[in-house]
């Protein structure tokens, strides 16, 4: 499955929102993002027959709420069209809407989910995290957008970045971003990868100084991908 580059607003005063959220007091980032957080458990218990497989939902494919500190619970939104998708992903007006969309619908968008969850306290620990898995018609199609939106990251970004390198997740695409906002450094986790058809990201921002909790976001990729992969 494809991903999109998702433009993130991230406060310097209270806390973070995601672009299009209506807070006007928010310095905006462009940064085409994945999210996602460590833990051993990749995804809520499916139960059903023990006669045969079960198809978990793609919201249970998400990592758990609770895996990653500092964060509160989050709401899970649906995102059944590849615009839908796209809206949620990216600022509105961004100039790479057109073609992020027209990826998802050539790539046979599905379906998707969507999570954000804030931080507890943004002094010490995350500000936001969001996580969100769609699903496209093939495997090559999944890591073909995951191999896209990271370049398009990459060639729209200006702030100093760093490739970081996600043990055990076979074309797994992710940078940390360091990001100086209205005088304030910022730091943000980009994660990206295809597990079967199914493309997954994992988005973290954090203030500078605060904990950005890299090694369980990726260990949390690690789990999601051993899951579904």
């Amino acid at each position: 499955m494809p991903r999109v580059a998702p433009l993130i607003a991230v406060p310097l005063a209270a806390g973070a929102l995601l672009a299009g959220c209506g807070d006007t007091t928010t310095v905006q980032v462009t940064v085409t993002v994945h999210t996602g957080t460590g833990a051993t458990t990749a995804t809520t218990p499916v139960t059903g027959s023990t006669t045969g497989p079960v198809e978990a939902t793609l919201e249970q494919r998400l990592p758990p709420q609770g895996t990653i500190p500092s964060l509160r619970s989050g709401d899970v939104l649906s995102k059944p069209t590849a615009a839908s998708m796209v809206t949620a992903l990216y600022s509105a007006n961004d100039p790479n809407i057109p073609a992020a969309t027209g990826r998802l619908l050539a790539g046979g968008y599905e379906d998707g989910v969507l999570r954000d969850q804030r931080g507890t306290d943004d002094t010490t620990g995350l500000t936001l995290m969001r996580v969100y898995v769609y699903r496209l018609k093939d495997h090559a199609a999944a890591q073909a957008e995951v191999d896209a939106t990271t370049a398009e990251l990459k060639s729209t970004t200006s702030a100093p970045m760093t490739d970081v390198a996600v043990p055990g997740v076979t074309g797994a695409k992710a940078v940390r971003i360091t990001p100086t906002l209205g005088g304030q450094k910022a730091v943000v986790l980009y994660v990206s990868f295809a597990a079967g058809r199914d493309v997954f990201g994992m988005q973290a921002f954090a203030r500078a100084g605060a904990k950005l909790y890299q090694a369980q976001i990726l260990e949390a990729a690690g789990s999601v991908y051993r899951a579904w992969g």
